[in-house]
């Protein structure tokens, strides 16, 4: 097996990197990951993972193409770095030791692979290793986590749910377990709504009726958004900037006095996407701070 990866610049976003690494597709690599170096704002480093040593003449045509289709700077990007992969490491197990069980209050979130007892008190929210993406470390998830939590115990009961942008559909299944009330996950991305359909099953979450409905749809105007609205909680994590341009289609299937949960914004991003709620009729509720990352919780 081999590796191949590349430098590309902090500018670009996770859309971006998603974007861009459609031109490897066909190479059907084993795996494949995203990391920013150094932070929030760092250089990307991309990584394929390939069967067959790749050519790197082809990978950079590859990444030429795509980098004139979708005009992106890419001037500062690094050189490719292809390298054997020892076959003697298990990288399942590396994976699983990288993903270690962990709490966010009674939520007890680990990986298929740990086999180890459920605290006691504590309730078994399972993410597959292998599609850790939302796995529940960000600082991002556990604010949305810790905003149900507190919702949970202030004994408020949302009894129509939208978790917009669900990635593993962690939130989704969350909600589901503390409230047992209808779930409607939706996500642009159709390996999105299958992963989280996936988790769904491996927490014992149905899918479908009252339960969890999985959708893949362009945000807001997804069918069964307009057909199951207004929602009482909504809840999306997703990105600054995103959160800012669908304030107005988020308002308008939020139901009065609706909650909404905010994520996936900086701290000094904060203000803004709030900003851009408060004409709407939001009020600020809660704000939490995880390290760099902010969770708002605002009623409508």
């Amino acid at each position: 097996m081999y590796s191949a990866s590349i430098a590309l610049p902090a500018s670009l976003q996770e859309y971006d990197i998603a974007i861009l690494s459609e031109g490897f597709a066909d190479l059907e690599p084993v795996a494949q990951s995203a990391l920013r170096q150094g932070g929030h704002r760092g250089d990307w480093r991309v990584e394929w993972i390939f069967n067959d040593a790749p050519n790197v003449a082809d990978l950079q045509a590859r990444l030429e193409i795509q980098k004139t289709l979708l005009e992106y700077d890419l001037t500062d990007m690094g050189a490719w770095d292809v390298q054997a992969i020892d076959t003697d490491t298990d990288w399942l197990q590396e994976s699983y030791r990288a993903f270690p069980p962990f709490s966010v209050g009674p939520f007890f979130i680990h990986g298929s692979h740990y086999d180890g007892e459920v605290p006691s008190g504590q309730m078994s929210l399972q993410i597959d290793a292998a599609t850790a993406f939302g796995s529940g470390e960000h600082g991002t998830t556990k604010g949305c986590l810790q905003a149900m939590l507190d919702m949970k115990g202030a004994g408020q009961c949302p009894w129509n749910v939208l978790d917009m942008g669900c990635g593993s559909g962690i939130l989704a299944i969350g909600a589901w377990k503390l409230w047992k009330t209808p779930i409607l996950a939706v996500d642009i991305d159709p390996e999105s709504v299958r992963v989280s359909e996936h988790h769904a099953n491996l927490n014992g979450v149905n899918l479908g009726g009252s339960c969890l409905t999985c959708e893949a749809g362009d945000g807001f105007s997804a069918p069964l958004v307009g057909k199951k609205a207004p929602f009482d909680l909504i809840i999306a994590n997703i990105l600054a900037g995103p959160l800012i341009e669908m304030a107005a289609d988020l308002a308008a299937v939020s139901d009065d006095k609706g909650y909404v949960i905010l994520s996936g914004m900086l701290n000094e991003q904060a203000d803004k996407v709030l900003a851009a709620y408060t004409p709407l009729g939001f009020t600020l509720k809660q704000r939490y701070d995880i390290g760099e990352w902010t969770t708002l919780k605002l009623q409508k």
